[in-house]
């Protein structure tokens, strides 16, 4: 078998319409890549073709509904076994725009220091309108203060070296719905991080989806990763406790408002 460098990874639980969404606009990427699609127990078990494009698709199924920690770490363990060089993440629906591939493996080529590199999002919501665009910081040190608050890279649009993710783990199950917060606080405590800054993802900000649905655990599991994170004589730290405490008591449609007329 002729075995990419890349593989692009997309857990799925109850979405075969954005999967197929998805898959569909990967077929016309030239980018050499296969796919491992992980379906997380989903009720009706999801279905896809073998092959997309010219890329080949694996398809495993769990065999019951375990949370996308669960689902991203099964994936990486078939990519980690075949020996896949790089890991490209994206969501059912979310949709990879062009040269967004060949950017991220460039980059990461070129810096063999940088465990993983996001990119900046346009973010649309479930009908496809156009809401802002997601900008995050490009360098390392940058990243890492913002990380004091949030993430800074968003999960969708991120190439990770899996010799990096051999050192420092897989997704933990300790901090759910904030999984990916936790690996990219890992990752840059022994790799640099980057963003390129340019809107090569769009990403689906749902009214329904689990941004929305499971926000308050997501800002629970994201105080507790700050909390045993913490450093003591740095200011972000405390900042970024008390941001998130306050958000907590704010309604998700408030701050989406925010965000439609401060980052478009």
């Amino acid at each position: 078998m002729n075995l990419p460098k890349l593989c692009i990874l997309i857990p799925v639980f109850r979405d075969q319409h954005g999967l197929i969404r998805t898959l569909e606009v990967l077929a016309g990427f030239d980018d050499p890549f296969d796919i491992v699609v992980v379906d997380d127990g989903s009720p009706q078990p999801i279905h896809c073709d073998a092959q997309y494009g010219d890329h080949r698709v694996t398809l495993h199924r769990l065999d019951r509904n375990q949370g996308i920690e669960h689902a991203l770490n099964a994936g990486l363990e078939l990519i980690l076994e075949r020996g896949h060089a790089f890991v490209g993440r994206l969501d059912c629906g979310d949709l990879p725009l062009p040269g967004r591939f060949a950017r991220q493996l460039d980059f990461l080529q070129a810096n063999p220091k940088t465990g993983m590199v996001g990119t900046w999002a346009r973010c649309v919501d479930d009908d496809g309108r156009y809401l802002f665009t997601l900008r995050f910081p490009t360098d390392h040190g940058a990243i890492m203060r913002y990380q004091r608050y949030v993430p800074a890279l968003l999960h969708p649009t991120i190439m990770i070296r899996t010799e990096a993710l051999r050192e420092i783990g897989l997704y933990s199950d300790r901090y759910r719905t904030a999984e990916d917060y936790d690996l990219f606080i890992r990752m840059g405590q022994r790799w640099q991080l980057a963003n390129i800054p340019e809107v090569l993802t769009e990403y689906i900000v749902s009214d329904t989806g689990t941004t929305a649905a499971k926000r308050k655990r997501n800002l629970v599991s994201r105080f507790r990763i700050q909390r045993d994170n913490f450093a003591p004589a740095d200011i972000h730290s405390w900042a970024g406790l008390a941001r998130t405490a306050i958000f907590m008591v704010i309604p998700f449609d408030w701050l989406t408002a925010i965000k439609k007329r401060a980052w478009k």
